[in-house]
């Protein structure tokens, strides 16, 4: 059938939905499919875009209570909405026209559906959807500002992507790995699509009250994007007169701007409004006073509305000229992006909107406010930034690694850019980096099904340098605990694995963390890369065992336990098992345990998505819990419990013959 088939006849859009729930958007236009998204967003998660609108708009207070006062704060002195109103009316027509059609279609699921209406709905300004995309990418840029205000070292994130180019593939195709690491609540629990219309045929993930796909492929080529890139914020310190009302600026002082902003709160007694003032200079907003030292933050993105923009862009491009194109107009985070199409290229930029900074500054910590030979001189144009195509070894990856470590000899070393072009403030590697360029060195190439593998791989990289050092330092007493000595044998014997069904795992889990209580970070890593153990070592590791030993006995009755028993997923009243931990290419992050001594996950992979390049395209994706948010739905837990929790992926039926082959439902829609 084909695609302008699709849509019902006398209808403007047709949203199919697959046997996992996940809709197939077919529209007689672009704007069509893009309203259509907008519905069907709605349908899945309408609490979600209206809570995700509150907290990009800084109105959440006034639904959720005080706690969120301080959130409503930041969010209206960094005054994105502000800009988003008085730009909204500069942008392109079409853009304008694709915003509208997706709050429209918001907005008829709710007419239609006034029962799914929370309580603490709110009006959705189409300007407000544009801050909504800025906020949700705003969360790099402070950690940045913060980490240069605090003096610390940005912390990296955990996402996977690689690419596997022709040369290497079993399969004769191209063969990509499209894998964020993020929380799985609120808009960072991605909506899983496909939309048709128009310029439009692409499939994958968008944060929930986002029109386009941020994640995904089209017809001719996928993109991913993992933490990490170019600098891309800074931090002012000002120098304030006596009564703080000016600041020193080239010899002179100026007004420190000021004004007043009205936070709405929900209390018992009613609404109150809370009066909170806003200091600015001219580099940006004052984040922190401390004498006669205010300190601003400046953030290349903060008065930027052209993010829709761009992915309305990646989204419709059919080749790596036109992929680069949108890539120019630099309004994404500070991110590695990879692409790969079916013409065999792989292309990595590390992408962001970098300022030009003058030199002799230490711009890592705040740089002097109160003179001109601080100020940026432009933006560096995307030709500057870090970037590699078609890379010799047949493959590359960025699993929140250094560009030097991202293939076999790499050519993107550190002396060949400037520093905050670079930025890479740590040692440069980490085991799920590690891993795949081990499963490279001994694979040599990839088929399909390897590549489905090694998306949820639960291999921990590196565990057996602690598993060693214990079995040296471990000698069987005469006397004392005989489960010590088990333990010993269990991690001297375990494969790695992060699995289900793992029993190493666990006990490694607790000893590692034992260890880790005992002698910290630095000192676990001391033993690790260590050729010798000192005493105080020796001592440290047999401590750790002994305490995980008796931690798994307590809460457990053995130190036997599977992994999958302690480690699960879970979502309303239902759990099941999950493999994988933090280090694994199969990344879980959990929060703390239960009273049961059970860890829930609650972060990690969240749409890992595997792209076989080949035409037409075919891709498998899975997410942690199921399409939709609404506890009576059957797609509420259905592919936690019936993939994520086995390390399957389904396909994404991408074909319309596909698509017709796996078909729940459809419904037909026509626009206002």
């Amino acid at each position: 059938m084909s695609r302008k088939g699709m849509v019902e006849p006398g209808s403007d859009v047709t949203i199919y939905r697959d046997t996992w729930g996940v809709p197939h958007i077919y529209g007689c236009t672009e704007e069509a499919a893009i309203f259509g998204q907008g519905y069907a967003q709605a349908e899945d998660r309408l609490p979600t875009i209206y809570r995700t609108y509150r907290k990009a708009t800084g109105t959440m207070a006034e639904a959720f209570g005080p706690e969120w006062i301080e959130h409503d704060y930041q969010q209206k002195l960094l005054g994105h909405m502000g800009f988003s109103r008085e730009k909204y009316p500069d942008l392109g027509r079409e853009s304008r026209r694709m915003i509208e059609s997706f709050l429209s279609g918001i907005r008829s699921f709710s007419r239609d559906h006034p029962e799914r209406v929370p309580e603490w709905e709110c009006e959705i300004e189409p300007p407000g959807l544009v801050t909504l995309g800025w906020f949700v990418i705003s969360k790099w840029q402070l950690g940045e500002a913060v980490s240069k205000l605090r003096r610390k070292r940005v912390e990296v994130g955990n996402s996977n992507e690689w690419s596997i180019g022709r040369s290497r593939s079993m399969e004769g195709y191209p063969i990509a790995c499209i894998d964020p690491h993020v929380s799985w609540k609120d808009e960072w629990l991605f909506h899983e699509s496909h939309l048709h219309g128009g310029g439009l045929n692409v499939f994958g993930f968008s944060p929930v009250g986002t029109p386009y796909v941020s994640l995904g492929h089209n017809e001719f080529f996928c993109w991913a994007m993992t933490t990490g890139g170019p600098d891309t914020s800074d931090v002012y310190e000002e120098k304030l007169n006596d009564g703080g009302s000016r600041y020193l600026y080239d010899g002179e002082w100026r007004e420190v701007g000021r004004r007043s902003v009205d936070i709405r709160v929900r209390t018992d007694h009613g609404p109150e409004d809370v009066v909170r003032e806003i200091l600015e200079t001219h580099h940006g907003p004052v984040v922190e006073v401390a004498g006669n030292r205010a300190y601003t933050f400046k953030l290349s993105l903060r008065e930027e509305v052209g993010l829709l923009d761009q992915l309305r862009m990646i989204n419709r491009s059919r080749n790596l000229g036109e992929f680069l194109r949108a890539m120019s107009l630099l309004q994404l985070m500070p991110q590695n992006t990879m692409y790969t199409d079916i013409f065999g290229n792989s292309y990595y930029q590390r992408t962001g909107r970098v300022p030009i900074r003058p030199k002799g500054y230490d711009w890592k910590s705040p740089v002097p406010g109160d003179t001109s030979r601080t100020e940026w001189l432009g933006i560096h144009p995307m030709e500057d930034l870090v970037q590699l195509l078609n890379p010799p070894a047949g493959f590359m990856q960025n699993c929140n690694i250094s560009p030097e470590n991202m293939t076999f000899n790499s050519p993107l070393t550190r002396g060949r850019y400037l520093d905050y072009l670079y930025n890479v403030s740590w040692d440069g590697d980490n085991p799920r980096g590690s891993r795949f360029m081990d499963i490279m060195r001994k694979s040599g190439s990839v088929g399909l099904e390897d590549a489905l593998r090694i998306a949820v791989d639960d291999r921990l990289h590196g565990a057996e340098r602690a598993c060693s050092k214990l079995a040296g330092a471990y000698k069987p007493p005469r006397d004392g605990d005989p489960s010590t000595g088990e333990a010993v044998e269990i991690l001297s014997s375990w494969d790695g694995r992060a699995g289900v069904d793992s029993i190493g795992m666990t006990l490694y889990s607790r000893f590692i963390s034992e260890l880790r209580q005992d002698l910290g970070k630095e000192g676990v890593a001391r033993i690790e890369n260590g050729k010798r153990l000192s005493t105080r070592d020796r001592e440290a590791l047999l401590r750790a065992i002994g305490m995980a030993c008796k931690y798994l006995r307590d809460n457990f009755g053995s130190i036997r336990v599977a992994w999958g028993r302690v480690n699960r997923g879970h979502r309303g009243e239902r759990n099941w098992p999950l493999a994988g931990c933090g280090d694994t290419l199969r990344s879980i992050g959990v929060g703390p345990p239960d009273g049961e001594g059970i860890y829930y996950g609650k972060k990690g992979q969240s749409c890992p998505t595997i792209v076989l390049l080949k035409d037409p395209i075919e891709s498998y994706s899975a997410v942690p819990y199921g399409q939709s948010e609404d506890p009576g739905s059957p797609h509420y837990t259905d592919q936690g419990e019936k993939l994520f929790s086995r390390g399957l992926l389904k396909p994404t039926w991408f074909s319309e013959v596909d698509l017709l082959k796996n078909l729940e439902s459809s419904r037909s829609l026509n626009m206002p």
